[in-house]
């Protein structure tokens, strides 16, 4: 007696399903917790503005930081742990403007309050506020592959280094708001790294 034939599965030619939660949109919840908690917490309480106003800057300060310290650092020594962080920096730079707008509007909220509109024309005030920002707000809207295709890479990369304008402008800010110390410590080893980055490309170029 002989066995049925086994019926042959063929291998289905439809696209495996898409996955969500991909390590990118992972990143992207992980650098965002503090903001979403500060979002609420500032929507509850609009009085909560003088607690959050400091510690968003420093998060969006210190996400900037990291965002553009891992690629001079990965060209000048190429740690594993920087290559593999370096794989999120889009995320890190959406994550330094989203607590950036936080801190701005704990700043606009402080001057409803206290009606000193005058403030906002602050040298210290103008640069971040009228110049930072509004690249931080372009360069985070066009942190995407669609963007990248629409304008192709090389418009894409010629527009994001628009962010260097926006750390001249944020340096500005702690050098005339009271942070001298901390801009002096971060950006001077900062453009350093870059400088120093910007030379082993070009000694690299040079090279035959």
């Amino acid at each position: 007696m002989t066995n049925p034939a086994i019926p042959h599965k063929t291998p289905s030619n439809s696209p495996s399903p898409k996955v969500w939660l991909t390590d990118t949109r992972i990143a992207w919840i992980a650098s965002h917790l503090v903001f979403i908690l500060m979002t609420l917490t500032l929507a509850y309480d609009y009085r909560t503005w003088e607690i959050i106003l400091p510690y968003a800057g420093y998060f969006a300060f210190g996400f900037l930081v990291v965002t553009l310290a891992l690629n001079p650092i990965i060209k000048i020594r190429p740690y594993l742990w920087m290559i593999k962080l370096n794989r999120y920096r889009r995320q890190l730079g959406v994550a330094a403007f989203s607590y950036a707008s936080i801190h701005i509007l704990c700043f606009l909220i402080k001057r409803v309050l206290d009606g000193k509109w005058q403030y906002l024309l602050h040298p210290g005030i103008i640069p971040v506020l009228f110049i930072g920002f509004p690249i931080f707000f372009i360069l985070a809207i066009t942190s995407n592959q669609y963007s990248i295709k629409k304008l192709s890479f090389k418009k894409w990369k010629t527009l994001h280094k628009k962010v260097y304008i926006a750390e001249a402008a944020i340096f500005i800010h702690l050098l005339l708001t009271g942070s001298k110390k901390l801009a002096i410590i971060t950006f001077l080893p900062l453009v350093s790294l870059q400088i120093l980055r910007r030379f082993m490309e070009k000694r690299k170029e040079t090279t035959p």
